[in-house]
């Protein structure tokens, strides 16, 4: 199994690779501007457009797997998110790019992105996913230590994020046996969430 094939979904969200025609789906979707604070600085700048010819970039190099998510019950686009850093001779990833609408958050939508994500990760035999966030993002490294993920250490002074602070990034991750058991506990939390 390849991570960019088609039929990424579960009961909840149905994953479909983001590509060059989702530039106007992404830009009229309501991201939150606040999301490019958290991001890094790249080259050629700072603001969705830049990002996006990025994300598209490293899609074609082969190094990232971007999603657009979709929320299967009335078929509303539901966030975005991404495979990043993939190595396939190391069987390891980053999840990241990850971001929901805001009228999602809190709902099965969330949990089960991860769920499609994780399987989806397990079944193309990676090994290693990571979670790297800039270490002032409670909310996000909470969410990662909910999965089970384990903290590897801290990286000081990184990252220049986009809003011109240098940033100190935690790093998490899920390895192995870990990874089984973040998919049956989000299994679990899906279906109550799903029956509530």
């Amino acid at each position: 199994m390849k991570l960019d094939d088609p039929g990424l979904e579960n009961d909840v969200v149905r994953l479909e690779v983001l590509t060059e025609e989702d530039r106007v789906l992404i830009e009229t979707s309501g991201v939150d501007p606040d999301m490019w604070s958290w991001m890094p600085v790249i080259a050629t700048g700072t603001n969705l457009h830049t990002y996006f010819d990025e994300v598209q970039r490293a899609r074609r190099e082969g190094t990232m797997v971007p999603f657009k998510v979709f929320r299967k019950s009335d078929d509303a686009f539901a966030g975005m998110v991404g495979f990043v850093d993939v190595s396939r001779t190391h069987r390891r990833l980053r999840v990241g790019f990850l971001w929901h609408p805001e009228a999602m958050r809190g709902t099965a939508v969330g949990p089960a992105t991860q769920l499609a994500l994780l399987e989806r990760a397990l079944g193309s035999r990676i090994r290693r996913i990571e979670y790297c966030y800039v270490e002032d993002n409670d909310r996000a490294i909470r969410a990662a230590e909910k999965l089970g993920c384990q903290r590897d250490g801290l990286l000081r002074n990184y990252v220049r994020a986009a809003n011109g602070a240098w940033a100190n990034v935690v790093v998490l991750s899920l390895v192995d046996s870990e990874i089984r058991a973040s998919i049956a506990m989000l299994r679990d939390r899906v279906a109550e969430m799903q029956l509530a």
